[in-house]
């Protein structure tokens, strides 16, 4: 009686189309496992900068890409050297500009359609500080426990002097205000957004 190894027993099943039937499910699925992701990543694709998983006290965005650290600017003159930006204007951590209009027109300030703040997802995997008397509903939305809701209702009872001052805000127990105090911040208001300065 001969013995037949593994590879020869392939050889009738080769020959035989009832293998064909699960490999063309198969590749079926991957097909369009692969079609849906194409089509529908974009969706709930998360920012580039998340994917870094790099802690850093001080981190800007500059034209799409992190700088963090002590090497990161600090200065707006520091991105446009010669375009005739105050030279006192400073970043925050946080802040996201696209030089090639920021140094465009000289009198660029945060909040213009160049100088805005990293989107929250970045802001929260970064563990980036908020100062919640100057940030937007979004970017109060990135603290830990502060959805959309919370953050419309921060708004409204801004200012506040102290972070225990967010106790104030309907929904804002002590268990929530310890898990966001790490990240909120009470800051003064730099001079170049107050009314005064721009008189």
């Amino acid at each position: 009686m001969q013995q037949s190894s593994g590879l020869a027993d392939l050889g009738p099943m080769s020959a035989s189309p009832g293998w064909r039937g699960p490999i063309r499910a198969a590749l079926s699925a991957g097909l369009l496992a692969a079609t849906l992701a194409a089509l529908l990543g974009p969706l709930w694709a998360p920012s580039p900068l998340l994917h870094l998983g790099v802690p850093c006290d001080y981190a800007v965005e500059i034209d799409g890409v992190l700088s963090c650290g002590e090497s990161a600017p600090k200065l707006v003159v520091e991105l446009c050297p010669g375009a005739g930006i105050d030279p006192a204007l400073q970043l925050r951590s946080g802040d996201a500009l696209d030089t090639a209009g920021l140094c465009s027109v000289p009198a660029s300030s945060p909040g213009g359609p160049h100088w805005s703040r990293m989107h929250p997802d970045d802001l929260a995997a970064l563990a980036l500080p908020v100062n919640i008397n100057l940030a937007s509903a979004d970017e109060l939305a990135s603290l830990p426990g502060i959805g959309p809701v919370l953050a419309g209702r921060i708004v409204e009872a801004r200012p506040f002097t102290d972070t225990q001052e967010l106790r104030r805000v309907r929904g804002i127990g002590p268990v929530k205000l310890r898990a966001l105090e790490p990240r909120a911040e009470i800051a003064s208001e730099p001079s170049y957004l107050r009314p005064e300065a721009s008189r």
